[in-house]
């Protein structure tokens, strides 16, 4: 059959996951700095203004993408006790974001309506988290579907067929008229060899998953440099047949 529905990964395919990352840095520096936060008193009356505090997380981050809430701790002398942690955590997870979509979604969902496709998102992360990217590119007015595989259980998470079954069902269409776009070789394209989904890969210069190995060696039917480079798969050319 051909393809009818055409459903995106959310980080590095839609937005940028360091934009995000960036962002909720940003976030936490701003309510450790704060006189009126759960935060405010963690750094036992040490003064930073959110300017210094957001440098010193993206200097962390820069060296290292593990354990920066820890590190950061124990750079300015506070236990980086599991409690400890967590609220910074929480806070980074629950932030809402300053994100924009990548400058290549815009032209690729105009092109795809015209064309007649059907278009959703279906993403794995905390569901607070991706609920408030979402919330954040009002993503609801761009697309048909939006399925955060969270909000279902972690069981759903990909590389399980559960999140894709729901899209079916809401978009109407069977598993093998969807094309899924995404960016994460450990679980974005295995999808392909337990269904009839196919897949594309766009690749990211930032892309955080970028150098990660293929789940099994299960690699993707088609590779995109950009997103627009969307219609140069053979059945998305002419449009959805009616």
């Amino acid at each position: 059959m051909s393809t009818k529905a055409v459903i995106f990964d959310l980080d590095d395919t839609l937005i940028s996951e360091m934009e995000y990352a960036r962002s909720g840095y940003a976030a936490v520096a701003e309510a450790l700095a704060g006189e009126d936060t759960t935060l405010a008193g963690m750094l036992n009356g040490q003064k930073y203004t959110a300017t210094e505090l957001k440098k010193r997380f993206l200097n962390l981050a820069e060296e290292s993408s593990k354990e920066v809430f820890n590190r950061f701790l124990r750079s300015v002398g506070v236990e980086d006790s599991r409690e400890n942690v967590m609220a910074l955590v929480k806070a980074y997870r629950e932030h809402k974001p300053e994100i924009t979509y990548h400058k290549d979604v815009e032209a690729t969902l105009r092109g795809l309506k015209e064309k007649g496709f059907r278009t959703g998102i279906l993403s794995d992360g905390y569901a607070v988290t991706q609920r408030r990217k979402v919330e954040a590119l009002h993503a609801e007015k761009d697309f048909d579907v939006i399925i955060l595989t969270d909000e279902i259980g972690r069981d759903a998470w990909k590389p399980s067929l559960i999140g894709f079954n729901r899209i079916s069902e809401e978009l109407g269409v069977s598993l093998c008229e969807i094309l899924y776009v995404g960016d994460n070789p450990e679980k974005d394209f295995y999808i392909s060899h337990t269904s009839d989904i196919r897949t594309a890969r766009i690749t990211r210069s930032d892309g955080v998953y970028r150098s990660r190995d293929y789940r099994e060696g299960i690699r993707e039917d088609y590779t995109l440099s950009s997103l627009t480079d969307i219609f140069e798969i053979p059945e998305l050319v002419t449009g959805r047949d009616k």
